[in-house]
């Protein structure tokens, strides 16, 4: 389950109902900042400024995690140092959400010589899956419904219970966001075919999250190609010509790695939802490879995301053209 850009976009809408999940109930959100790290060009996303009822102003770090990393503590731990050197004065705090019981490594990283623990350093965490899904329903709080789904005792009369809500109650520039998010946290409980069914599937094709997975994409991409030229041009020398070729091969290869994303994207999507044959999955890689637009591979990958079968799939991304 790819839930990086969901939980992002989740924190970004609807930061305010997760505060007591991260052990902040009285706190008032000031802010969700997006910090860019040194060294790697990576970006931390979940950052909050936030008050305390007494008027104190501290930066809160959410990890969301939805895979087993053994490097997560020290990660973590890294966050934290980087932030305090940037910001000396600040005070700095942090939280780290563990999505399912495979991912969970702990809260505490100990350094020992000879038995003896010499430093030790604790980060506190939630376990979403010891949270209830009932409660976090019954609490009515938009960022906990859709969390829901990764809860102890979700079931699928819940989930609809969920978009309900949603439909309901979420302001209308974020729900098709906030239900595409459900969807995806929903479905090993719920087949995809079955919530769009419920929802309507124009709600979830109006969502901005795929143009989120894109931009992360291509944010990757141009800070691989901006690496990849800085020591190309360590190698090569700063000839103006040169320097001008090569940027402009850096953005074409850009603009095509983009593309390619997007290809593989839909493909994969394809082979784990719908089973296509090995030729059905040639003939579509042949045809992909063609479509150099990218809103267009944008719109394809919608399809997949949310055909019933590999036929519905065919017929909607690549309708045939209108008779005379």
């Amino acid at each position: 389950m790819q839930t990086d850009i969901p939980l992002k976009r989740l924190t970004m809408l609807r930061a305010a109902d997760l505060l007591p999940l991260f052990g902040l109930p009285y706190a008032e959100l000031l802010a969700v900042e997006t910090l860019e790290l040194p060294a790697n060009a990576a970006r931390l996303d979940n950052v909050l400024r936030v008050r305390r009822p007494a008027g104190q102003e501290y930066l809160h770090v959410i990890e969301w995690q939805g895979y087993r990393d053994p490097a997560l503590l020290w990660r973590m731990t890294g966050y934290l140092a980087w932030m305090g050197q940037r910001e000396p004065g600040a005070t700095i705090a942090g939280t780290i959400v563990y999505l399912t019981r495979e991912c969970d490594i702990g809260d505490t990283l100990t350094q020992s010589i000879d038995g003896q623990a010499v430093h030790t350093w604790h980060i506190p965490c939630v376990r979403l899956w010891e949270q209830d899904a009932a409660a976090a329903l019954a609490a009515g709080s938009l960022g906990l419904v859709v969390l829901s789904p990764l809860m102890r005792n979700a079931a699928v009369e819940m989930i609809e219970q969920a978009a309900t809500l949603l439909l309901q109650q979420a302001p209308q520039p974020q729900q098709a966001d906030l239900l595409s998010i459900l969807g995806v946290f929903a479905e090993r409980i719920m087949t995809i075919e079955r919530f769009a069914q419920f929802v309507g599937k124009e709600r979830l094709m109006e969502s901005r999250l795929l143009d989120y997975l894109v931009a992360e994409k291509t944010a990757a991409i141009r800070a691989k190609s901006h690496a990849e030229g800085r020591a190309e041009g360590q190698a090569e020398g700063r000839a103006e010509g040169r320097a001008e070729g090569r940027a402009e091969g850096r953005a074409e290869g850009q603009v095509e790695g983009e593309r390619q994303q997007a290809r593989e994207y839909i493909l994969d999507t394809l082979v784990t939802r719908l089973s296509p044959t090995v030729q059905d999955y040639r003939r579509l890689e042949r045809a992909l490879q063609a479509i150099e637009d990218l809103p267009r591979l944008n719109e394809i990958f919608r399809h997949a995301l949310l055909a019933a079968d590999f036929d519905a799939f065919e017929s909607a991304a690549f309708p045939p053209p209108a008779t005379q």
